[in-house]
């Protein structure tokens, strides 16, 4: 009897180590608070949002959606989906203090079309992706309101301040 209480406490003790081993290496994905608006024209408006891998693994199987969303009563919402202008990333290099280029902090760009006004609903963006190394995964999605938009440009690394740029 006491070698199957042995057994049970041994199997018990080291599930708890497993799960907190699992709650350590997970990806730790921060993404901005604002959005930056860079270039508005007739063709509609230039926006960047940032994306800062605070692991020290890569991310891999990188996904990520920007969304229009706008409320059409009682729960439903009109969904519009925005492509980014880019081609999408699979990955995000792997946190390190040493890279001078922030290979870590991604700025993803998207247009903006002229039909959609921010003021009439919100956008909502997600980002999915798998740790490196335990291949354990976050999911953290944003919503941002006109008031969230802010023009500038992004200061690199870690930080998400968005500085103000001279007029030329």
């Amino acid at each position: 009897m006491s070698e199957l209480i042995t057994g049970v406490i041994s199997g018990v003790v080291a599930s708890v180590v497993f799960y907190i081993f699992l709650l350590l290496v997970r990806p730790k994905i921060s993404v901005s608070s604002k959005i930056c608006k860079a270039i508005e024209d007739e063709d509609g408006a230039f926006i960047r949002i940032k994306v800062v891998n605070r692991t020290r693994f890569m991310l891999t199987n990188v996904k990520y959606v920007l969304n229009f969303c706008q409320s059409r009563g009682e729960g439903v919402h009109q969904v519009e989906v925005i492509p980014p202008c880019k081609t999408p990333l699979e990955f995000i290099d792997k946190y390190s203090e040493s890279d001078e280029n922030a290979e870590y902090a991604i700025r993803f760009l998207y247009r903006i079309p002229p039909h959609i006004s921010i003021s009439d609903g919100w956008l909502e963006f997600s980002i999915h992706a798998n740790h490196g190394f335990s291949n354990t995964s976050a999911c953290v999605k944003k919503k941002y309101g006109s008031d969230d938009l802010i023009s500038g440009i992004f200061e690199t690394g870690t930080s998400m301040k968005i500085l103000a740029v001279p007029n030329s």
